[in-house]
Formats: C-alpha cells, sequence, structure tokens
C-alpha cells in the first residue's frame, strides 16, 4: 500500500525507495505501452497489466509483445492485478470504464490508488468514482491532453478526484506531467471535453475546407490566406474579434453559409462541417444579439457568452 501523505504538497519530497508503486495497468494498448516504458525507465521497478485479450490467438501477439518490450508483468485477473498492485491505470475504453470499475471493487482494497485514464464523460467518471471510493479506493480522474506515443509517461495529464493530490505528488518524482484541478471526480474530463471540441472542431473544418480547395485547384493559397488571419494573434484577442462580430453579423453569415453549401452540392463535395456552421450562426441569430447591444460590437467574447447564456433556451 502507498504510505499515507501528511506533508503539505509542496514540501514532499519522495527519497526512501520503500515508496516506490507498484504499478497496474488494466488494458494494455498503445497508451499504456508507452507510458509503462517511461515509467520503467524513470524509477518505477515493477508493473503488472491485465489485459482481456492477451490470450487472444492473434490480437494477443502484440499486446504479449509490448509487455515484454516493457518489461511488464502479465497478470491472468483483476483480481491478481488488484493484489499485486498499489495504483492501477485503466486505460481501455470509455464504453467500459464504469463496468470495470465494478468488477474490480469486488477485489478492490482500501487505500489503492485508480486512475481512470479513458476519454470517457464527466458524468461517467463520476460514477466511477462513486464505485471506487465506496469500497475505501482513491480515485483518479486523469485527462490525457496530447497524443501519448510522442510523450509516453510524460504527456500532459489534468486530475481530478478524491486522489487527485496525492496522485499528481506521488508520480511526478517519475517524470510524469501531472496538474491538479480539484478533488472533484469529472472537472478534469469536461475540460478535456470542452477542448476536443475545437480541436476535432478544427480538423474537420479543416479537412471540408482543403478538400475543396484541393479540388479547385487553390487549397495553398486557401492555407496561406488562413495562416494570415490566425497567425499573430492570440487565442484570446482572436476570440475577441471572432466572436463579437459574429453576435452582431449572424444573420448575413448565415446567407453566406448557404451559398457555401450549394457551391459544395455543386461540387458534389461533403458539406457536413458547412452545414453545422450555418446551423450554428442561425442559432446565435434567432437569439437576436444584435438588438441585444444595441448593434454595437461587444468590447469582449464573455460578453457575448453572458447573452448567449441568459438567451439560450436550451437550458
Amino acid at each position: 500500500m502507498i504510505e499515507e501523505i501528511r506533508l503539505p504538497r509542496k514540501d514532499l519530497v519522495f527519497m526512501d525507495t520503500t515508496t516506490i508503486p507498484i504499478i497496474g495497468f488494466i488494458g494494455f494498448g498503445e497508451a499504456a505501452f508507452h507510458i509503462s516504458k517511461g515509467l520503467r525507465q524513470d524509477g518505477i521497478q515493477a508493473i503488472h497489466a491485465f489485459d482481456v485479450m492477451a490470450d487472444h490467438p492473434s490480437a494477443g501477439i502484440k499486446i504479449k509483445e509490448r509487455m515484454e518490450t516493457a518489461e511488464v508483468n502479465k497478470d491472468n485477473s483483476l483480481e491478481v492485478l488488484i493484489k499485486n498492485c498499489d495504483v492501477i491505470f485503466c486505460a481501455t475504453s470509455a464504453k467500459y470504464a464504469l463496468e470495470i470499475a465494478q468488477d474490480v471493487a469486488n477485489s478492490f482494497m482500501k487505500g489503492k490508488m485508480y486512475i481512470d485514464l479513458n476519454s470517457a464523460s464527466p458524468s461517467i467518471k463520476k460514477e466511477v468514482a462513486a464505485v471506487i471510493e465506496t469500497v475505501g479506493g482513491l480515485f483518479v480522474d486523469a485527462a490525457v491532453m496530447a497524443p501519448v506515443p510522442p510523450y509516453g509517461h510524460k504527456v500532459p495529464m489534468l486530475v481530478s478526484g478524491t486522489g487527485a493530490a496525492k496522485y499528481e505528488l506521488l508520480m511526478k518524482q517519475f517524470g510524469m506531467d501531472i496538474t491538479f484541478i480539484s478533488e472533484t471526480a469529472g472537472i478534469s474530463s469536461a475540460m478535456k471535453m470542452f477542448r476536443s471540441i475545437f480541436m476535432k472542431g478544427f480538423t474537420s473544418l479543416l479537412l471540408e475546407t482543403l478538400s475543396a480547395s484541393h479540388e479547385a485547384g487553390v487549397d495553398k493559397e486557401i492555407l496561406a490566406s488562413v495562416q494570415e488571419t490566425l497567425s499573430g494573434s492570440t487565442i484570446e484577442e482572436l476570440a475577441n474579434l471572432l466572436i463579437t462580430r459574429t453576435a452582431i453579423h449572424a444573420e448575413r453569415r448565415v446567407t453566406e453559409m448557404n451559398e457555401v453549401v450549394a457551391t459544395l452540392n455543386e461540387m458534389k463535395l461533403d458539406a457536413t462541417m458547412a452545414k453545422a456552421v450555418k446551423t450554428k450562426l442561425q442559432s446565435i441569430a434567432d437569439m437576436n444579439l444584435k438588438n441585444y447591444f444595441h448593434g454595437n460590437v461587444p468590447t469582449h467574447y464573455s460578453d457575448v457568452l453572458v447573452a448567449i447564456s441568459e438567451r439560450s433556451t436550451i437550458k
């Protein structure tokens, strides 16, 4: 078991090797593999893993190769893994997160730490936390904020939950990049979900934009034009420029997006993102924010967010 940490967070230094935890992974896919390799290199002496596919005649081959490469011990059941380890990472899939936690709870021992790395919703993380905490475990909602392979165990993580502060203290000594957010499970995952709206949305917008411009033979010119708009400003400056003006000009931009959709249809190209943009702009136009701001462009994007919150019918 991990020793109880009683010193203030900033003053704690782990010097005694007896505090080095034994790590366990439920699921041993790409993320678990790269994190394990890094942890072994930075001082973790024992890592175990249980993967339900480890003995599969085809899929199991890759899993076992990863375990051997990372010098990870293969456990044959969840019960054995829990018994062997102090800190247990769940790195499977969001759709199995709650089910696995319920299975784990049958053999979980008080004081152990359970870190859910899955990209699950805040509500799922709260349910998982309740299961783990009911049996005396410390729960950590870990939101992985970048692709794991380039970073390995040093991939940036935002953490929340009853065990989050202790997890940050314990694992930073092994090179992990952990930022404590809150003692409330679900907060860090919410931050990841919100960021994903932009990152996945931006990628999808870029793909649709470049597909159309490539078809017309102007993709390099479009990239240069977008680069000119995006460069030289911080994200907050862009938000203040784009969101505030959209609040006033949403209706006109809906009309423009109608033409964009028509253009893509004529080219027989996918217009999924263009249609979504039109729908979003229409929802802003329906709020009549132009009247709310008396026709004047607000000075800060947060003013628009307040107005949207006040006028939104979706609560």
